[in-house]
């Protein structure tokens, strides 16, 4: 009865949203405040893009390994500028990285006409447009007027798609578009349909939460949850001594550590085993090695539920990824990061920590031994890269070209740790950044 309910609920606020977005056909991208270049994602897919020029023209790149349909039309906010005119010209880039201009339009000689968009309560000054087929390729748009001044509106595409991330971001952006583009007074903004839709969103949110808290005590997971975790990673593990020290609550000597072999089986030379084996023990902490590579869960508990640091060694993060999925590694450990327990990685150790392992073979071919799937222990919210050296820049670009697809991308030299306590990331080590 009571997922029942919920499934009720769930499906009323989805149809609020759809109501939302289908009278707003474009997504909106609130981009006057990104002095770079812009580039678009799915350009069949009806997005609008909120810029202003200040002195230069703008530039918007698209990139499709398909042919498609390109469709552009330009606006302007008719309370802020009404009276400016907005050209464009779309180039194709051809692979020697020339330009080449395939169509032009003039925004001077078009005629512009009052446009209202009533779910937002918007007017617009509506002008060109156009539509063709493209094939697969890179482009360039370059909007452009007289003076390069002023706000304008940018329209791609004309297919409506709306999931549930486009409608939160639509919600989202509205407030923004309106008190930041527009200049509208806040009480304009209440009367829109979408903040009236909004409140009831909002209504429907809190009733489902009041009953949440009552019956499911999700409040309480949450606080449990939220408990602090201690992750340290690093690319080469015991050479971050220093820095691990700094970390401990008591004497080496009382503290034990689970050395996890494990990755180790899948490399030949085990020098770096050797030595940071060695390193623990001058430091005087107790170690007991640990191969999970076989056990159970319930084994592999065992094994470490006792000990205050769990030492994840490097070798091949596809072995040592294979042999913590069959014991279920990624229950016991998130459990005991709970009871204050502390993971510390190094290399593949800390490359399975991250959201998935892509990072490990990029720079040389590894041994997979069967596993396709590449998802990790999702300890951390993001991917590391470790041993990075300078010639290792432009393999990242090319794995990761744009730069909103590196920034979930943690990346560590062999004199770096990232320490990740509750939600704070901190760098450790050598401070210079590694930025690609």
């Amino acid at each position: 009865m009571e997922k029942n309910f919920l499934s009720i609920l769930f499906i009323t606020i989805l149809t609020y949203l759809m109501a939302g977005s289908a009278m707003w056909a474009h997504q909106p991208n609130l981009v006057f405040l990104q002095k770079d270049d812009v580039h678009i994602n799915n350009p069949e897919i009806s997005q609008s893009f909120y810029d202003e020029l200040s002195g230069v023209s703008k530039n918007y790149f698209i990139k499709s390994n398909k042919d498609f349909n390109f469709y552009l039309n330009l606006l302007v906010p008719f309370s802020k500028n009404k009276n400016g005119r907005y050209s464009a010209n779309v180039f194709l880039i051809k692979d020697d990285g020339s330009e080449e201009k395939i169509t032009t339009i003039n925004g001077l000689t078009s005629e512009w006409t009052e446009y209202y968009e009533r779910f937002s309560r918007d007017y617009y000054m509506k002008g060109p447009e156009t539509e063709k087929n493209f094939s697969a390729g890179e482009y360039k748009i370059e909007i452009y007027s007289l003076d390069n001044l002023g706000k304008y509106t940018l329209a791609i595409g004309n297919t409506e798609i709306y999931d549930i991330k486009s409608l939160i971001n639509l919600y989202w952006q509205l407030p923004i578009l309106k008190l930041k583009f527009f200049e509208t007074s806040v009480w304009q903004l209440f009367l829109t349909p979408m903040a009236i839709i909004g409140i009831g969103i909002i209504g429907l949110i809190l009733i489902i939460l009041t009953i949440l808290y009552y019956l499911t005590g999700t409040i309480t997971i949450k606080i449990k949850q939220a408990k602090a975790k201690t992750i340290l990673l690093t690319s080469s593990g015991m050479q971050m001594k220093n820095e691990i020290v700094k970390l401990l609550q008591k004497p080496a000597y009382d503290i034990t550590v689970a050395f996890i072999i494990t990755a180790a089986k899948g490399e030949n030379n085990l020098d770096y085993v050797k030595r940071d084996y060695d390193i623990m023990r001058e430091m005087g902490f107790n170690v007991s090695d640990v191969d999970i590579d076989g056990k159970t869960e319930s084994e592999v508990r065992e094994l470490i539920k006792l000990k205050d640091i769990i030492y994840v060694e490097g070798g091949n993060a596809y072995y040592l990824l294979k042999a913590m999925r069959k014991c279920n590694f990624e229950k016991i450990i998130k459990k005991l990061l709970k009871e204050g327990k502390v993971y510390l990685g190094a290399s593949a150790g800390s490359m399975v920590a991250g959201k998935t392992i892509k990072t490990a073979n990029w720079k040389t071919e590894k041994e997979k031994f069967g596993v396709k799937n590449l998802k990790g222990l999702n300890l951390v919210p993001f991917d590391i890269f470790v041993h990075y050296k300078p010639e290792h820049a432009q393999i990242i670009k090319k794995k990761l070209p744009f730069k909103w697809q590196r920034r979930k991308l943690k990346i560590i030299t062999d004199e770096q740790a990232i320490l990740v306590q509750a939600k704070n990331v901190i760098l450790l080590g050598d401070q210079n950044k590694v930025i690609v």
